[in-house]
């Protein structure tokens, strides 16, 4: 496994937080975003169990997690790691099926 991945000239490894290598996973997995990149197969491997490294180390039934909405209204859930509430260790993006009991979805709360 790599020990580290350089991304637009940054290089990120293991003990970057994983809302970091979250955010890493998300411009890859979705090309049509403005900041995408493109990661090869070891470099994606790699990110990967760096996220599932970061998802042993939490409690049980938390995950962090990136949303995304079109509206500024409704928010889906688009990539999440975390342990499931009897703590196996979860990376979840689409279209992987949901591993949470809660609804990959949020609406905004004002004020």
């Amino acid at each position: 496994m790599l020990n580290e991945i350089i991304v637009n000239g940054k290089k990120y490894n293991p003990e970057d937080d994983a809302l970091t290598l979250l955010g890493i996973l998300r411009r890859h997995l979705d090309q049509t975003l403005g900041d995408s990149v493109f990661l090869q197969q070891d470099e994606l491997l790699a990110l990967k169990s760096w996220l599932l490294m970061h998802a042993e180390s939490m409690k049980r039934g938390k995950a962090i997690w990136l949303e995304e909405s079109d509206d500024g209204k409704l928010y889906r859930l688009v990539a999440a790691v975390g342990k499931t509430d009897d703590g196996s260790p979860v990376l979840w993006h689409e279209p992987l099926p949901w591993p949470f009991d809660f609804i990959n979805q949020s609406y905004r709360m004002d004020g």
